[in-house]
């Protein structure tokens, strides 16, 4: 087919304005990322009718269409009056899907162009943070100062902007740093690869943010038992995390409860605000079980407690809101905010997809290896961290799903 595809050639320099924007994206924190992948798709859209003919019908995307679907219904019972979170995922994911479609059919002069820009903007990456963790941040700390009005002048405070901007910004290259140290391991280039896990993991436990570093740990785990029972890994692997969206919400708060006092004590101030914050979610969860609040219901339901935490070696009293527009846990929010209707279909959607891809036939160890890393890595920031909404790591997991699927091409296909 080649360039008689819906072109070729527009798609490919798509994707090489995705990728090699994605250095100066992730370097920025990240958060321009998901608007570029989403014009890219627009731009690589195919435009022929053949295009769009596929062998079989994508029938594993189907519940996870219904799922949008109800998500998208869940508006007209929120408390949020603000609808600008329903073109950014609605509209959002189904453009996310259709760039990973579209780069991972390309031809192998354009699927080479494209992981050399990925190489490039993944090792780029990798020493810009690994300069900014030797020299403390110093070229953002120094944007932030002179070219952003942050308003404050202490200097703890610029440090926390500085490391949250720095742990925004190795989202993506977690996310890439497997797939693209497997493409250069392939190639021939085992150093290269080496060079890109090494800065992955000192940027996993740098920059103050403990959910990187528990991502590359069990992205790593996940990866090595991969490599030994592909297969049946990943389906394990997605039907424990469809389990989780299901099982969390209900027996989380009971095991928060049973825990030791000194052991809540014991934990970092930001993880023992997270249970604080879990258990408050779990209490709202119980006042809408079955439809939930409401899509970024989250966002307007708060309440306030107050912690111990060190400051300048003396323990202070510190406020804090218990649901910060978001529970930090993805099972969490979705039932939250969708009820057990979204919970259950979110549920079944990772368990058709699961299945798809750990029996396609075509699947190389290689490419399992690489989607049990995204995976992992992913559902750790959003089971820990981060809003499950949110569209900036939601354009990065299209880039390296993309950089996933070029796994699967040899490289005796690609010469």
């Amino acid at each position: 087919m080649g360039r008689t595809l819906a072109g070729e050639d527009r798609a490919g320099w798509a994707g090489l304005a995705a990728f090699l924007t994605a250095f100066l994206f992730a370097i920025a924190s990240g958060l321009l990322i998901a608007p570029m992948v989403a014009l890219c798709a627009m731009i690589a859209m195919p435009i022929k009718r053949e295009a769009w003919l596929f062998g079989e019908p994508p029938w594993a995307l189907i519940p996870a269409g219904v799922f949008l679907v109800w998500l998208g219904l869940s508006f007209l019972w929120s408390p949020y009056d603000d609808p600008q979170q329903l073109p950014k995922t609605l509209l959002g994911i189904p453009l996310y899907v259709v760039f990973v479609y579209r780069m991972g059919n390309l031809g192998p002069v354009w699927r080479r162009r494209l992981e050399s820009a990925l190489l490039f903007s993944v090792v780029g990456i990798g020493l810009f943070l690994f300069s900014e963790t030797m020299t403390d941040g110093a070229v953002t700390r120094s944007y932030k100062t002179t070219a952003e009005d942050i308003g404050v002048v202490d200097l703890r405070s610029i440090s926390i902007l500085v490391n949250k901007s720095l742990g925004h910004g190795t989202v993506p290259f977690l996310l890439l740093a497997g797939p693209a140290a497997l493409i250069a391991w392939r190639e021939g280039g085992p150093v290269i690869g080496g060079v890109i896990m090494v800065t992955a993991a000192i940027a996993a436990f740098s920059f103050d943010t403990e959910v990187n570093a528990v991502g590359v740990v069990l992205g790593t785990i996940a990866a090595m038992v991969t490599y030994f029972w592909p297969r049946m890994t990943l389906a394990v692997l997605f039907g424990a995390v469809a389990g989780a969206f299901i099982v969390v919400p209900l027996i989380l708060p009971g095991i928060i409860a049973a825990l030791p006092e000194g052991f809540i004590a014991s934990l970092p101030s930001s993880w023992a605000m997270r249970l604080e914050i879990w258990t408050f979610t779990g209490e709202r969860i119980k006042e809408a079980i079955w439809f939930g609040h409401g899509i970024d219901a989250a966002r307007v339901i708060s309440g306030e407690s107050q912690i111990m935490v060190m400051v300048d070696g003396e323990f202070v009293e510190h406020s804090f809101e218990l649901l910060p527009q978001h529970p930090h846990n993805a099972a969490l929010q979705v039932w939250l905010e969708t009820g057990i209707v979204g919970s259950v279909l979110l549920a079944f959607s990772l368990v058709t997809i699961g299945a798809r891809v750990a029996m396609a036939p075509r699947l190389t160890k290689i490419q399992a290896i690489g989607v049990a890393w995204v995976f992992t890595v992913y559902v750790c920031l959003i089971f820990f961290s981060y809003g499950v909404w949110q569209e900036w790591h939601q354009g990065a997991v299209a880039l390296a799903a993309t950089a996933v699927l070029f796994l699967g091409v040899g490289r005796q296909q690609n010469d």
